[in-house]
């Protein structure tokens, strides 16, 4: 086989030069998202009892544990930001694409069929997540990996939502089919989605030296005394990083439990109060009310009124809820309907040992009605 390559590659390297071409790789967006994904997964599945470990066992079998982990980090995050990169590359030919096409009018089939397989895949990443935030056991020696993880996913829904948006858009581009103005329109639009990948890719590259310097003072604590040193690694990790929701739930998790609150259940009304990172979405919600009650069959009837900000405003929302509370009456799935507009979706609705209640839509079929978290008290 290298006898071969040696035989080929020489008369295709001389056909090349005889026709004045340069030999230029391409690189594939696709292999470039399987090694982000490959990396990432390596990261997390690497050492899940590292900080559960840290001041028990050897220092120095820490520090090249620490190490290792360290450096998987910084992999997953050279990997996302070139993997962003091609991405937002294929966005910026798209646009190009879209500059040639004016006189002849907007391709607009083409353009839904690449955000809708854009949507598809971010949905598998977001079920992705899911599974590997569900298989994860409770504990603080997990929580710097639950915060990436819930950071990841809130990244995503913010970008389905983008996406969603601009397919609206582009259905009504479809039907009104002007072809100059159309075509400047959709530029704009595309210009939007660019600059939200933009965003994203430079919000990877602030991660790098956060993680490291997470990973570093990690490192450094070892050989201190443990309290101190807990306190310490406590405190800069959860100072750092780039998720406040994600930050504030798990704070949420380790707070002392609230009895009397855990005893009710979920079942009550519920409202929001404005916190620090008690939300993920387009903006803070200006209001939300959630009213439950449980049936002896477990049966979870109620409604969820609330006012959520999108990219061109504020959207008034109205569901009915009905679902089955799990064992524990803490947590249920239930499935919601609007009737303006017509839509439905999924909330995830679990209460956490603070007394605090973690309501996510985790489904929609319509983007008027936005994916997103808040966090509320019992009212």
């Amino acid at each position: 086989m290298r006898t071969l390559r040696r035989m080929v590659t020489p008369p295709l390297l001389l056909a090349a030069l005889c026709l004045g071409q340069g030999l230029r790789l391409v690189p594939d967006i696709a292999v470039a998202e399987a090694e982000y994904r490959d990396a990432q997964d390596a990261w997390i599945r690497n050492d899940p009892t590292l900080e559960k470990d840290l001041y028990k066992a050897n220092p120095e079998e820490m520090r090249r544990r620490i190490r290792r982990a360290a450096a998987l980090a910084d992999d997953v995050i050279v990997k996302k930001e070139a993997y962003f990169g091609l991405f937002i590359q294929r966005l910026k030919d798209t646009r190009a694409r879209l500059d040639e096409a004016r006189e002849s009018g907007i391709p607009a089939e083409a353009l839904k069929k690449d955000l809708d397989a854009q949507q598809m895949r971010l949905l598998g990443d977001q079920d992705r997540l899911d599974l590997l935030l569900r298989d994860l056991p409770p504990g603080d020696e997990y929580a710097l990996v639950r915060r990436q993880l819930e950071a990841e996913r809130g990244d995503l829904i913010n970008a389905q939502n983008s996406i969603a948006l601009r397919m609206r858009s582009l259905d009504n581009i479809d039907k009104a089919q002007q072809a100059t103005q159309g075509a400047e329109d959709v530029s704009a639009k595309m210009d939007a989605i660019v600059q939200v990948w933009e965003q994203e890719r430079a919000r990877a590259v602030r991660e790098r030296p956060t993680w490291a310097r997470l990973y570093e003072l990690m490192e450094n604590s070892l050989g201190k005394p443990a309290g101190e040193s807990a306190a310490k690694g406590v405190a800069g990790a959860t100072a750092r990083p780039a998720a406040p929701a994600a930050a504030a739930v798990s704070r949420a998790a380790v707070a002392p439990a609230a009895p009397a609150a855990l005893g009710a259940g979920i079942s009550g009304v519920w409202t929001y109060a404005s916190q620090p990172g008690a939300w993920t979405g387009y903006g803070e919600p200006e209001s939300v009310t959630l009213d439950l009650h449980i049936d002896a069959s477990g049966a979870v009837r109620g409604t969820y009124s609330a006012r959520l900000p999108v990219r061109n405003g504020v959207h008034d929302v109205q569901l009915s809820l009905a679902g089955q509370a799990r064992p524990s009456a803490t947590s249920a799935q239930v499935h919601w309907r609007s009737q303006t507009p017509p839509a439905e979706g999924d909330l995830e609705i679990k209460v956490g040992s603070d007394g605090r209640m973690l309501v996510a839509r985790t489904q929609s079929n319509d983007s008027y009605i936005p994916r997103g978290m808040e966090v509320l008290l019992r009212h």
